[in-house]
């Protein structure tokens, strides 16, 4: 009894180890892959030139704040009570729709990128499905997440950018 005990507890774990010697796992570089797209560049530009309009608009605003703010701290000493609290309510004013631009840029500017990249992001994973599956392959990991790979690990890389033809 105590031996056929012993021989379940050693069945059990190898179990796990006879398992996983039958998955076939690979390895693939996303980050090089979304580099290499060519959709990448262009999808750059349009953020980079979102940028440049924003980063204008901005510029045009704070320009507008400094210049009231210059103005108010010129005409300070020879302005009633009521004129001051106008002013000083205006610039408030200014800066609080310039930070309400900012997020808002920001924001779209997350947006786009999110558009501009899930096209890339899909081609890439369809391409990786169409490998794996050709390559028999159980699971295929990110390589950047990997704390060790063996030198023998399989690395997809090359064949997914095959695929996507690049």
């Amino acid at each position: 009894m105590k031996t056929k005990n012993l021989f379940l507890s050693l069945l059990l774990l190898l179990l796990p180890v006879v398992a996983t010697a039958q998955q076939k796992i690979a390895v693939v570089n996303s980050q090089e892959l979304i580099a290499a797209m060519p959709d990448m560049k262009v999808a750059q530009d349009r953020l980079q030139e979102l940028d440049k309009k924003y980063t204008a608009e901005m510029q045009t605003m704070n320009d507008e704040y400094q210049k009231k703010l210059e103005l108010y701290m010129k005409d300070k000493g020879g302005l009633s009570e009521a004129l001051l609290k106008s002013r000083e309510q205006e610039l408030a004013d200014l800066q609080s729709r310039i930070q309400r631009s900012y997020q808002a840029m920001q924001q779209d500017m997350e947006k786009q990128q999110g558009t501009l990249m899930a096209p890339i992001q899909q081609k890439i994973v369809e391409a990786i499905k169409k490998v794996g599956d050709a390559g028999g392959y159980t699971y295929v990991m990110e390589a950047s997440m990997m704390l060790y790979m063996a030198p023998s690990a399989v690395d997809i890389t090359a064949q997914v950018k095959k695929q996507l033809g690049i």
